[in-house]
């Protein structure tokens, strides 16, 4: 069968310009990457879009006196279009950090006591059991992946990002000698407004843990309310907290802004690991919140955990911002 040249040359230019407009319809329906990450020095900025007009940086780095890698700052920029990683002039600080996010520990070690009485160590702790003092952790590596691929530096990428941190932490009572009880790892997982948490930690020598909170979240930028998933509501600058676990255990609390326009979710997963509260004394609240600002999962208090050398212990929590 004889196919004309001129049809045959006019079906081609047809279904070229099917391909291109298929083509084009294609690459216009692909979402606009909602998250970037920068990596730069010992910082990693993950930023994700909080309204259609504003980006949100979560700032994570190495800060406080055991220089620890936990969140340092969030800002906020002004942006109609596609999510930018860098913070610029016209970036406004949000918060700063002034203690940990995670943890900090009130543990024993039952193999090594040098003879130091309780306080707590790691996140933003020293050995005066403040933020002074000489260090009690330290972390020992930090890994960077954007969609399940490990990133360099200085350069920005799109998409989930995956954070895998290491720390080792002192007790209590080896901080004279300066040696470590515990080891940290910690992953992080952020979505669009969403951070995933998974801690394990392994106890390096005989261990007993006597307080432990786990999440926490500062809420001074949060300065309106906060309510507890169990129905309780409270101001900020004040103490509160969700009532005795026995009557009613909240598992979740949402921090609101004074003007409504800033919330912040903290949840702790109640069938993993610590967040069931079998650590915590039946006649303490589940969550609280200080009257200096900060609140806190109540994870280990009332109940000393005894753990040995090579076990591990840990939790899973989410931060939701809206």
């Amino acid at each position: 069968m004889k196919i004309n040249s001129k049809k045959f040359i006019l079906l081609f230019i047809a279904l070229s310009l099917l391909l291109a407009v298929f083509t084009h319809v294609q690459a216009s329906s692909k979402p606009i990457p909602q998250q970037g990450v920068v990596w730069q020095d010992s910082n990693v900025y993950v930023t994700f879009k909080y309204t259609p007009k504003v980006d949100m940086h979560l700032v994570y780095g190495l800060c406080g006196i055991n220089n620890t890698f936990n969140l340092k700052a969030i800002y906020l920029t002004n942006n109609t279009k596609k999510v930018f990683p860098w913070i610029t002039r016209k970036s406004k600080l949000f918060m700063k950090s002034q203690t940990d996010w995670l943890g900090p520990y009130g543990v024993k070690s039952l193999t090594n006591d040098d003879g130091g009485s309780f306080t707590f160590t790691s996140g933003w702790h020293g050995s005066n059991g403040d933020g002074s003092g000489k260090p009690t952790a330290k972390t020992i590596s930090i890994s960077v992946k954007v969609n399940g691929k490990p990133i360099k530096k200085n350069k920005s990428y799109y998409g989930n990002v995956e954070i895998n941190v290491v720390n080792l932490i002192q007790a209590y009572n080896t901080k004279k000698a300066g040696t470590y009880a515990l080891k940290e790892a910690v992953n992080f997982k952020f979505t669009p407004k969403k951070i995933n948490i998974a801690l394990n930690t392994t106890a390096l020598d005989d261990v007993l843990l006597q307080r432990y909170y786990g999440l926490q979240a500062q809420a001074y930028s949060w300065n309106g309310s906060i309510q507890y998933s169990n129905g309780i509501t409270a101001k900020y600058g004040k103490y509160s907290d969700s009532g005795p676990l026995m009557n009613s255990p909240a598992y979740s609390f949402t921090l609101t802004s004074a003007n409504k326009a800033y919330k912040l979710r903290a949840k702790i997963d109640k069938t993993y690991g610590l967040g069931n509260f079998e650590s915590l004394s039946p006649d303490l609240p589940s969550i609280f919140l200080q009257s200096y600002g900060k609140a806190y999962f109540n994870l280990v208090n009332g109940k000393d955990k005894k753990i040995l050398k090579g076990n591990s212990f840990g939790w899973r929590g989410t931060y939701e911002f809206f």
